[in-house]
């Protein structure tokens, strides 16, 4: 009987402690998961924020030239006219993850309309019938912006 108490709190020891480790061990893994969530987190905003800026930086070129041809029937130069649209297709696969459905639509049509406006053929000045067909895709553009700018923040 002698040992066996001895034996008994050891052994209570050895349990105890083993629920602590694993105890702290089970903590520590929590903690690890959410730091990493909050990191991948910040990194998508991070990602998504800098993809939006730099399409509507694109969309913005595009919707100077076409304000201009709506608005004083005048096309930009040849020059002037070739928009890139090199970030919409770097970066249109994080707005696809990130973005609802509804807005990747609108950017998603933002971009048809700016290759349209781009194949238009220019003549030296524009009369009210092009500069109609030139609304629909201003409009178009617009949206597509205004679509980015809640992710621009």
């Amino acid at each position: 009987m002698d040992t066996l108490i001895p034996a008994m709190v050891g052994f209570l020891g050895v349990l105890i402690g083993a629920a602590i480790t694993t105890g702290a061990n089970y903590l520590l893994a929590v903690r690890k998961e959410k730091a990493e969530a909050a990191r991948d987190k910040l990194f998508r905003a991070n990602e998504l924020k800098t993809a939006a800026r730099l399409i509507a930086d694109d969309f913005f070129t595009a919707q100077t030239a076409m304000m201009e041809f709506v608005d004083n029937k005048r096309w930009a130069s040849a020059a002037a006219r070739n928009f890139p649209l090199d970030a919409w297709q770097k970066n249109r696969e994080v707005l696809a993850r990130e973005l609802p459905l509804e807005d990747w639509n609108a950017v998603e049509i933002a971009v048809w309309a700016v290759e349209r406006f781009r194949t238009l053929a220019p003549v030296p000045r524009s009369n009210d019938a092009m500069a109609e067909i030139g609304k629909p895709l201003l409009n178009d553009t617009k949206a597509g912006i205004e679509a980015l700018i809640p992710y621009m923040g």
